[in-house]
């Protein structure tokens, strides 16, 4: 078995895998991360995106924030949605650019704040 500190042993720093917000039952198709660092935005996209492609997932919507660092896909559902979302915890937790992450269906929502009135 494997040494948990592996990786820090070698590397020299240590991992953490991004924190899943609710539980993997909730999935319906829809997942929202958010990253550490908005700069590695498009690389973390085209990352989870060969993965839905290679697991053969097909993407309905997608809609990211990038400068916030934030992104959404909404995945077809299969067959077996347990699997699925499985898989898709399982390479979303792994990723060392991803904070934390959620199942839900709605995309990212923009903070609005309300702005006085003008006189």
């Amino acid at each position: 078995m494997p040494n948990k500190n592996m990786y820090h042993e070698f590397f020299g720093v240590s991992i953490k895998e991004a924190d899943l917000l609710n539980k993997i039952s909730d999935y319906k198709g829809g997942f929202l991360y958010k990253l550490i660092d908005p700069a590695t935005a498009g690389n973390v996209k085209a990352d989870i995106q060969a993965f839905l492609n290679k697991k053969g997932m097909h993407v309905i919507k997608t809609k990211f924030d990038d400068a916030a660092g934030k992104g959404f896909f909404y995945v077809r559902l299969g067959e077996d949605p347990a699997k699925e979302s499985q898989r898709i915890q399982g390479f979303v937790s792994q990723l060392p650019e991803v904070e934390k992450f959620a199942f839900t269906l709605k995309p990212i929502q923009k903070q609005v704040t309300p702005q006085p009135p003008q006189v």
